[in-house]
């Protein structure tokens, strides 16, 4: 949670409010502050956000205009300007879709949203909610996004954060990175691989976990849930098996415990063979009704898919590896990435042992 002094907070609140009455007009346009409401929603090195809305003696006529909305301030973290112009074209695009919240402006730091109210899916609503997450996904994933088509978003990711790293230890800690000729070689050796791997490419969200999961207020029920896939901070063209093997990941992580390290992880709760399949066949009937697969090619997916995530399952942990150590340099958040770094890296290690006993078996070489 951002902290905030009263002068900074009094400041971000007008400076919120101008941004509100540029882009909202109508009764926005003449708000007064004393009609105003502002609260911090939520705050970190990606971005800091804020419900903006107003109070409740204010009359709106017009049904088109929001009572409320996100406003979203990007952080250092995204001081790129290719992410900030690719986010805010797929924000564009998934807006128009209705995948997405609407979306109210766009401004050079930041963007104004609908403001959904909801929660962010737990560890324990992944299996009871599956269905509509892996239809979710699927929507995303036969999406034409206007953004460049190159896979390269592990390895170049991969390579940017390494040198993040590498610096950071070099400038804070005046060491060498332990693990750098380690991490060069993983890279190195699963890029290749994903090459190979043939799994289709598409646009991914690359970071499908609970917290970007939003479980509307308005949902029937658990069971009837509405969902909505959001921070696509990472979104990029990426093989098809990292979101889902990122996804089935998640399942063994849950980040609401309260004490230290923040997190648990239990390889217990990986969906079973009979789960993961479960999965896949709604994911692959979405496809079908997207028009982008043939409904007689789902069973044949459903042994490749299964193949892909034993691969894309050893990217998506060493990948979060090498952010967890990054965020120990630059994060304020009340996380021990440190300890999820290393537990990322034990889980790769030992998935990457069983994939290379498995590729001697069947008969293939050694990298």
């Amino acid at each position: 949670m951002t902290t905030l002094t009263a002068e900074e907070l009094e400041s971000t609140k007008n400076e919120a409010l101008t941004i509100c009455q540029d882009f909202l007009g109508d009764i926005w346009s003449e708000l007064s502050i004393s009609d105003f409401e502002f609260s911090i929603v939520s705050g970190g090195l990606s971005n800091n956000l804020y419900r903006c809305a107003l109070s409740d003696n204010i009359i709106v006529k017009n049904p088109k205009i929001p009572r409320q909305v996100l406003l979203r301030i990007y952080g250092p973290l995204q001081e790129d300007v290719n992410v900030v112009v690719t986010e805010a074209a797929t924000f564009m695009l998934l807006a128009e879709r209705k995948l997405g919240p609407k979306l109210y402006g766009v401004f050079p730091n930041g963007r104004l949203e609908e403001f959904i109210p909801s929660r962010t899916l737990l560890c324990k609503d992944y299996r009871l909610m599956y269905a509509t997450i892996a239809r979710k996904l699927a929507k995303i994933h036969a999406l034409d996004v206007p953004i460049k088509k190159t896979p390269d978003f592990f390895p170049v990711n991969m390579k940017k954060w390494l040198a993040d790293v590498e610096n950071d230890s070099k400038e804070k800690k005046n060491k060498i990175f332990e693990h750098s000729d380690m991490y060069n070689e993983e890279i190195n050796w699963l890029s290749e691989e994903m090459k190979k791997s043939n799994s289709p490419v598409v646009y991914c969200h690359n970071d499908l976990q609970g917290g970007n999961i939003l479980l509307r207020e308005d949902s029937p029920s658990d069971e009837e849930p509405k969902i909505m896939l959001i921070d696509f901070e990472f979104g990029a063209y990426n093989y098809r098996g990292f979101d889902l093997a990122n996804q089935f990941a998640e399942w063994c992580f849950d980040y609401n415990t309260g004490e230290y390290p923040y997190f648990e992880y239990n390889s217990e709760k990986f969906p079973t063979k009979e789960e993961q399949i479960s999965y896949i066949r709604v994911y692959l009937d979405q496809l079908v009704e997207e028009g982008v697969l043939r409904p007689e090619s789902i069973e044949n997916e459903i042994k490749v898919i299964l193949q892909e995530i034993d691969l894309f399952s050893m990217a998506v942990h060493l990948l979060w590896s090498l952010w967890s150590w990054k965020m120990t340099f630059r994060s304020c958040m009340d996380f021990a990435h440190r300890e999820h770094g290393k537990t990322r890296l034990s889980v790769f290690m030992t998935l990457k042992k069983k994939f290379l006993s498995r590729a001697l078996v069947n008969g293939d070489s050694e990298p």
